[in-house]
């Protein structure tokens, strides 16, 4: 079975619940651990879907939308790291009272 076939199969599982741990994930698919950790890297990476540890879920549309300006805008001055939104690092030093 080709890769997209596989990402397709597990996104369709994954956005069916809330929350899928990964074992659960693999059972349902009929597949190796590994396989399905290739496949949500994947679709974490096109950014359809959140790991949070053995933990994954699908991303609203507006969560993707978000991250997709976020990491195409180079001077943007936020970013998202692990669901966090985090202010860039500027390299500039604030002066503390």
């Amino acid at each position: 079975m080709r890769e997209e076939e596989i990402d397709w199969i597990l996104y369709h599982i994954i956005t069916a619940t809330d929350t899928i741990a990964l074992p659960e994930l693999c059972l349902r698919a009929g597949v190796s651990e590994e396989i399905a950790l290739a496949s949500a890297e994947r679709l974490e990476r096109g950014m359809l879907i959140a790991r949070n540890g053995d933990s994954l879920r699908a991303l609203s549309v507006q969560e993707s939308l978000l991250l997709c300006q976020l990491r195409h805008a180079g001077n943007s001055p936020i970013t998202v790291e692990n669901g966090v939104i985090k202010v860039r690092d500027t390299g500039r030093e604030t002066k503390k009272p």
